[in-house]
């Protein structure tokens, strides 16, 4: 590790060591009839619950305005790349060691899907494609993914913030997606923050269910009809299985007795 690296890190340490707790700091009272907490238990427990929920929701979605990589030549941008995962993997790596979460570094996205996204989806706009440096963090708390986010933002330049626990997907998918700009590569990279049981779902029943749904759909494309009344109930209920999937793993997480250990 060179010296800017362990500066970096003792930067961190004393970050964290100063702070105590994660969400040690007074936020905004989180209520809602759905989750009211049992009568019987401390005043504790409760503060607990509401300051790691109300921490979460306080993080609001936004976007810088022109956020673009620095280069639009894709051979130049997908070259420097390679660094740039290298050095989001460093601080991804970091961050898992002073918090409660695991780090996910599936490295540079490929060339071809890199390519077939900037002409399908961005318009051969190269300086667009945000996620060629990608990882993820899962945590095992709400606690621990808020002190990741807090983490990043005194490593890195966020750019880009969307969060999926106060406004999910209409599958109930939840999670913390941002987008970074790296200090020595000035590379914009992708980080999604996760809970572990949420994460378990999409990356195995989810996935299930969906190549189900994706099946179903394949047999209208390739008969060249629309789908049958039958078929769409089948979809429909697929998705709610999925709903119902994402909503239990969410509910674990809801729970005061968890928050407050």
């Amino acid at each position: 590790m060179d010296m800017k690296s362990v500066l970096r890190t003792c930067f961190i340490l004393l970050f964290v060591l100063g702070r105590g707790p994660a969400m040690a700091a007074p936020m905004t009272s989180y209520s809602e009839s759905d989750h009211e907490l049992p009568s019987n238990r401390s005043e504790a427990s409760k503060k607990s619950f509401q300051r790691s929920l109300s921490g979460l929701y306080s993080i609001d979605s936004w976007k810088d305005e022109g956020v673009a990589q620095p280069y639009s030549d894709f051979d130049q941008l997908y070259l420097a790349a390679a660094q740039a995962q290298q050095e989001l993997d460093t601080v991804i790596r970091e961050i898992s060691l002073l918090t409660s979460t695991q780090a996910i570094l599936p490295g540079v996205k490929s060339e071809q899907r890199a390519r077939t996204k900037v002409e399908t989806e961005l318009q051969g706009n190269t300086n667009q494609i945000t996620d060629l440096a990608r990882g993820s963090l899962v945590a095992e708390d709400i606690p621990s993914l808020v002190q990741a986010f807090e983490l990043l933002n005194k490593e890195v330049t966020v750019v880009a913030v969307k969060n999926r626990f106060k406004s999910p997907t209409d599958s109930g998918y939840r999670d913390l997606k941002m987008l970074v700009r790296l200090p020595e590569s000035q590379l914009v990279a992708e980080v999604q923050l996760h809970l572990d049981a949420i994460s378990l779902v999409k990356n195995g029943a989810e996935h299930e269910i969906y190549e189900q749904i994706q099946k179903i759909e394949r047999v209208g494309i390739q008969q060249k009809r629309p789908l049958s009344e039958f078929e769409l109930a089948q979809i429909a209920q697929l998705r709610t299985v999925s709903s119902n999937l994402y909503q239990e793993a969410w509910q674990q997480y809801l729970q005061p007795e968890v928050l407050a250990s």
